[in-house]
């Protein structure tokens, strides 16, 4: 790409003499709209991604130290527990004593001894039980977590949703080719122009120098006495020649303003002038048929396409609202890890890693009748989008059919004004061949003259009108080729 920011004043600089091809390249790569329509292709591109997330489960993990001010606790409040009064029966029992139980021979061999039962009674009581203060854990705790969660069943929102981001990216790729079409037939109708500009710049030229000639001739002949030639035929062609002096400054300055419209349409940033490569234009017949044209605008125009993309997106867009009527069911696991010195209290082994699963489900029971409005919105810009979309392919037709009729008027126009000019000019041969000779009057000369000039001017206007129409039906139709206008140019 041509870097730089200009020429500065005063610095000599050449002109880059480059053909339609090359300025539709550079044009191309230098366009910042179609930057802009790119950018925006990838930004459905990636919001066709974010739609597609709504399939894979939702990982997150966290961690977070904590510091309090004190140790958490748990205060158990003083209480009391009345013990009502009870007894219990002791059986009677035989106790055995061992001998030597005292010492030796005391008693010499074992003596049993007879408990008889008896009854024990306790007296009803009051237990005091005094106020605990009871630690959980340390005040500095580190937590750890991993959680996921599943969607299982959305209404068909997530697969909606997809529908409509892949809409969105056929949206923004038909966009971007309108716009790189778009940008070839600026290119190509300004590098045209100025391709006109200098061929009308060129027969000014040859023309003025023909008048001067001419007017050298009249003076010539007019001084000379001859008698043939007067005061006013002198003044007539004078006149004339300055009038097309002027002509031919008007026309340069067009032609720059041409230039400065291609260089706008390529967006030429060099030092150097820009410059085009073609002296003339060129005559490129080209049949048009518009049953094919309107066939081929039908399945190619990237407007009809965009539109038709839209539909598909604003159709998804039902399903959408209309998933707001359904349940949402996920699965989710969560994972938490906790870090503490205090092992007691509530920072037990089992409690500092716990996990759980399980299902949630929710069920939307009323919205305000949100839900309802959102469906009728979607539906009611569905309907219009097949409206318009009806519309804009009645304007494609209508379109390609004025295309194709400016064609066939230009070729049309091509072959007449093509004759015409060959005849002007043996016309004006013979005249000025004629009057060198005092066999012509002067004004027949200058008519002769600016006649030539006048059908050759709307020759090239016809040749510049075909190549035209040829780039708009282009356009419509959403083709990329464009004509080359190096080649001959026909008369």
């Amino acid at each position: 790409r041509p870097g730089g920011s200009g020429a500065r004043p005063g610095r000599a600089v050449s002109a880059e003499r480059l053909s339609l091809e090359r300025c539709v390249e550079l044009a191309l790569n230098n366009s910042h709209r179609r930057k802009a329509a790119a950018s925006q292709s990838e930004v459905a591109s990636a919001r066709a991604g974010q739609a597609r997330s709504g399939r894979l489960p939702e990982v997150s993990a966290g961690f977070a130290y904590t510091r309090l001010d004190q140790d958490p606790n748990f205060v158990f409040p003083p209480s009391s527990i009345a013990v009502p009064a009870s007894s219990f029966q002791v059986p009677p029992m035989t106790v055995t004593l061992p001998a030597n139980a005292f010492g030796p021979g005391m008693p010499p061999v074992n003596v049993p001894l007879p408990v008889p039962g008896s009854t024990i009674s306790i007296p009803a009581q009051v237990m005091q039980i005094p106020q605990q203060n009871v630690k959980l854990m340390d005040r500095n705790l580190v937590a750890g977590s991993l959680s996921a969660v599943y969607p299982l069943y959305t209404g068909g929102l997530v697969r909606a949703r997809i529908a409509q981001a892949k809409a969105g990216v056929e949206v923004a790729r038909h966009e971007q080719r309108r716009t790189d079409l778009e940008v070839v037939y600026d290119v190509t109708r300004a590098y045209y122009g100025t391709v006109l500009a200098h061929q009308l710049v060129t027969l000014g030229r040859d023309t003025l120098v023909r008048m001067e000639a001419t007017l050298g001739i009249t003076e010539t002949l007019y001084k000379t006495g001859s008698g043939r030639v007067k005061k006013t035929d002198y003044l007539r062609s004078k006149s004339m020649t300055e009038s097309v002096r002027a002509m031919v400054a008007d026309l340069e300055h067009q032609e720059r303003t041409a230039l400065a419209g291609l260089e706008a349409a390529v967006e030429w940033e060099a030092p150097s002038r820009l410059g085009i490569a073609a002296e003339e234009l060129a005559y490129v017949p080209r049949e048009a048929r518009i049953e094919d044209a309107l066939e081929q605008a039908a399945s190619s125009s990237p407007e009809i396409a965009r539109v038709r993309a839209a539909l598909v997106a604003a159709q998804a867009g039902v399903d959408v609202a209309r998933s707001g009527h359904l349940p949402k069911v996920g699965a989710f696991a969560d994972l938490r890890l906790f870090g503490n010195s205090y092992d007691a209290g509530i920072m037990t082994a089992r409690n500092k890693t716990t996990w759980s699963v399980g299902i949630g489900v929710e069920v939307p029971l009323f919205q305000g009748f949100r839900v309802g409005n959102d469906v009728r919105a979607a539906r009611a810009d569905a309907r219009k989008l097949e409206q318009q979309l009806a519309s804009l392919r009645e304007g494609v037709a209508f379109e390609v059919k004025q295309a194709c009729s400016r064609l066939e008027m230009a070729r049309s126009q091509v072959s007449a004004t093509g004759d015409a000019y060959q005849a002007a000019t043996e016309n004006r041969t013979l005249n000025m061949r004629a009057y060198e000779d005092d066999l012509v009057e002067t004004k027949d000369v200058i008519e002769a003259q600016l006649m030539e000039a006048l059908l050759a001017a709307q020759h090239f206007r016809a040749l510049y009108d075909n190549l035209e129409a040829q780039a708009r039906l282009t356009l419509v139709v959403g083709q990329t080729t464009h004509p080359n206008p190096a080649a001959p140019v026909s008369r």
